[in-house]
């Protein structure tokens, strides 16, 4: 089974056999806006083949290194192969990538760049996070660098964009499903995406649900359970479930447990229903309810 290559702070690895109950019984094209370390992409690419899909990520870095993966994996896993032979210094190996001025690398040294942070660095924050010598000892591994070569031809039918995530909203699309992670709303001030969590700490909340309002594609959500999410979303079905991240800040040292949001377009169907079904159901922007469930999610595992 295919796993995302990367270690990436709120990626939802664990909780995927949760959230893949709550996607669509079918679909024709996958789209994720915030793709992240792309685990449901991962997922889909197993489970709904030779489907066209479309990833984004607002963050250049990730952007390049999807890229690479895309065209030009043999290459990237050569070069890292290359940098874990050569290094015994991991914390000089991390002083010397984290400032290198990556608009003067070539895309291929930014890949390289990123996919060695992201194995050295404390729980993968990259650049809002710090050097963790566990870290480079436990997971810049021989079998971490065999797990990005494992991803070679797994792209065919695949686009990847550095686009603001609005753009994968409207574009038309036949039967299109949209998985969506946003930052979250009540980590408003956190800092884990891009350089001094630029990424994060500037995202729309309200800009962000009235293009959900208007997006006619069936969609998904993962956000967290806060009064403000609810309103937002009044217009959506809402379930509830819980989860626990490995660490959700750098500085954190125990993590933290919280509650969470799916939120979709379309209504939840039992696994029975499911499978019964032959016909698209319709999208019901009308009703909101409310479920629970579970699901424990580490963040450094991997």
């Amino acid at each position: 089974m295919l796993k995302s290559p990367l270690r990436y702070p709120g990626g939802k690895q664990k909780a995927i056999s949760q959230i893949t109950h709550y996607l669509p019984p079918k679909f024709k094209e996958f789209r994720e806006p915030f793709v992240g370390g792309g685990s449901i992409f991962f997922y889909v690419l197993q489970n709904h083949y030779h489907i066209p899909c479309w990833i984004n990520d607002i963050n250049p870095e990730l952007y390049y290194f999807w890229t690479m993966v895309k065209t030009n994996l043999p290459q990237l896993v050569e070069s890292v192969w290359k940098v874990k032979k050569q290094t015994t210094d991991g914390h000089a190996l991390f002083k010397s990538l984290s400032p290198a001025p990556t608009s003067k690398m070539s895309p291929l040294e930014r890949a390289v760049r990123f996919f060695v942070l992201n194995r050295i660095t404390f729980s993968g924050t990259i650049e809002s996070g710090g050097y963790s010598n566990a870290s480079f000892h436990s997971r810049f591994t021989d079998s971490s660098i065999e797990r990005l070569a494992a991803l070679d031809s797994c792209f065919t039918n695949t686009h990847v964009t550095n686009y603001d995530y609005s753009i994968l909203l409207t574009e038309p699309g036949d039967d299109v499903f949209i998985f969506l992670d946003p930052p979250y709303f009540t980590n408003a001030k956190s800092r884990l995406y891009g350089k001094k969590g630029d990424l994060h700490t500037g995202f729309d909340h309200s800009r962000f649900a009235n293009l959900m309002k208007e997006c006619s594609h069936k969609w998904l959500i993962t956000y967290d359970n806060c009064e403000q999410v609810r309103q937002n979303f009044s217009f959506a079905h809402i379930y509830e479930w819980e989860l626990q991240y490995g660490m959700n800040n750098y500085k954190q040292e125990k993590a933290d447990k919280g509650k969470e949001l799916f939120i979709t377009n379309y209504p939840y169907l039992s696994g029975d229903i499911r499978q019964n079904q032959n016909e698209q159901y319709p999208i019901n922007q009308n009703h909101s309810q409310l479920g629970t469930s579970t699901q424990l999610l580490e963040l450094d595992d991997c």
